[in-house]
């Protein structure tokens, strides 16, 4: 019986003392102050649209004062909110420990292919089909869609396709590699250009673009090693049950 008691006071004992420790640590928190601030990009390889001295800037222009503040009287929340307010800037976490540092974790969006109308500077759609604005600082290679966009009333619509198609393009291993820019002619028609190969590949209008592309790739696996890649000057794509080659 003995045992039993000394043993329910031992923990009652451990309870208490860690009781107490938990406050003493959160009283000590309080005063921590915010001694240093370390900003983490990711996928700082591929892309450049965010630097650090940008996410400084963007608290310095919310008038944050942060190094040299108890970190108790920080309000992260709203850190991220005018982060995440910037359009390059997908995802932002702040968080903070003991020793008084602060760490800023960014994602960029990633752009998907950059959009050039006519008489019109243009813009990016993201990989998840979001509009980002021409950057100064940083220019990323990847796909040129230009023309005739935007001409027709809908729009939103012709970039949801737009962003269909080029993420497909992005994720398959020849496409990626051989489609290196995209025209829309008046008609609102597509036309593919090609990285290898001088000739011009009118798809036509998005319809069916699956099988269009299909119908090339096989054109280039059997056609192309038997006559060569510069013996056609135009690959018409419009019909979805055949491919119409011009010699040039």
């Amino acid at each position: 019986m003995m045992r039993r008691v000394l043993k329910i006071l031992t923990w009652i004992g451990i309870a208490i003392w860690f009781v107490v420790i938990l406050g003493f640590v959160s009283g000590e928190g309080d005063e921590v102050l915010c001694n240093r601030i370390e900003v983490v990009l990711s996928d700082t390889v591929h892309n450049r649209f965010v630097t650090e001295s940008d996410v400084r800037a963007l608290f310095r222009s919310g008038s944050m004062e942060l190094q040299g503040y108890p970190i108790s009287e920080i309000n992260i929340r709203e850190m991220e909110g005018i982060l995440e307010e910037n359009a390059y800037i997908r995802d932002a976490e702040v968080s903070t420990d003991i020793t008084g540092r602060m760490e800023v974790r960014i994602e960029q969006r990633v752009p998907l292919v950059r959009i050039m109308p006519r008489d019109s500077r243009g813009y990016y759609l993201d990989t998840e089909g979001r509009k980002l604005p021409l950057s100064e600082q940083f220019t990323p290679h990847i796909m040129l869609l230009s023309g005739y966009i935007g001409e027709r009333d809908a729009e939103e619509e012709q970039l949801e396709e737009i962003h269909r198609f080029c993420s497909y393009v992005e994720d398959h291993p020849f496409w990626s590699d051989q489609i290196v820019q995209i025209y829309v002619n008046r008609k609102g028609e597509y036309e593919l250009i090609p990285r290898v190969g001088a000739h011009q590949i009118l798809l036509g209008s998005m319809e069916m673009w699956e099988k269009k592309l299909r119908n090339l790739e096989m054109l280039y696996e059997q056609g192309f090693p038997s006559y060569g890649w510069n013996s056609y000057g135009i690959i018409n794509l419009k019909y979805t049950n055949q491919v119409i080659c011009t010699k040039r």
